[in-house]
């Protein structure tokens, strides 16, 4: 079926406004464009023409609703995507956030993975920091790895913690012989991992952020977002930051002017940003 112009399909605002009120998912917060071709992919598999007709297939199939939130979110992820950056955590972000421990007397290092997906990126951060910790000494630090998203299949993936074989091509061979245990066609990870790493629901809009945070992660979750949204986003990640606090963009996403005031630029190539130690 050929996809229909919006004009063609009907009152998109309705429909966004009952799925709001419904599920509590504010679509608004999408591009619009964007919203209007995921939509359309739901519409186009259910040989539906309008956002009336869909309006009413979600009252008459409420399992629907999740099928519509898994075609907006695009899972697309893998562990150490982008070697890089990773490199850098290890090199500098790693020693830096340690630094800042040691002199404030702290022992918990706490990193945040927002958008996490089905977990890759949180274990990835993980073995990082820990490798990073070992090398540096610090016997005495704890790691918290939190990773949150929206979807909640995605999440309960994450949370068992178990990987097809064909991934360990992309974690780096030191991290696999320290962390991972080979179970047939699968593998997980050991405990210190394990125990290092959990997940939540959380509507990075709708839900309080979570505070005193060292490092972030929030990569190519923009490209869900307009501009005022990533605005408001980006203020809510400042307020979770510690003082020193890091974080860690998307390489195609990138701080407009006025939400770089408050944050110095690290690494323009990786998408790096530190809140100034003097900024509340």
């Amino acid at each position: 079926m050929e996809e229909q112009p919006a004009m063609v399909r009907g009152n998109l605002n309705r429909l966004l406004e009952k799925v709001h009120e419904e599920r509590g998912l504010d679509l608004r917060q999408f591009r619009r464009r964007y919203v209007e071709r995921r939509i359309a992919v739901r519409l186009n598999h259910l040989g539906l023409n309008t956002y009336s007709q869909y309006s009413t297939f979600l009252d008459a199939h409420p399992e629907e609703y999740l099928k519509l939130l898994d075609a907006l979110t695009i899972n697309v992820t893998q562990f150490f995507r982008d070697p890089s950056v990773y490199k850098l955590v290890r090199d500098e972000v790693v020693p830096a956030v340690l630094k800042a421990k040691l002199d404030r007397r702290q022992r918990l290092v706490r990193v945040w993975s927002a958008g996490c997906a089905t977990g890759e990126e949180p274990y990835s951060l993980a073995m990082a920091f820990l490798d990073g910790m070992l090398r540096s000494g610090a016997a005495e630090t704890v790691l918290s790895v939190v990773g949150t998203d929206i979807d909640r299949d995605a999440l309960a993936f994450a949370k068992r913690g178990e990987f097809p074989i064909r991934e360990l091509a992309h974690i780096p061979h030191s991290d696999r012989i320290r962390y991972i245990e080979v179970h047939g066609d699968h593998f997980r990870f050991k405990p210190e991992i394990a125990r290092a790493v959990r997940f939540q629901y959380l509507n990075l809009f709708a839900d309080p952020p979570i505070h005193g945070i060292d490092v972030i992660f929030c990569r190519n979750v923009f490209i869900y977002f307009n501009r005022q949204d990533q605005e408001r986003m980006i203020g809510a990640f400042r307020h979770s930051l510690v003082r020193g606090g890091f974080l860690v963009l998307g390489r195609s996403e990138r701080l407009s002017t006025a939400m770089s005031r408050d944050f110095e630029l690290v690494s323009v190539r990786e998408r790096v940003y530190r809140k100034p130690m003097n900024l509340l």
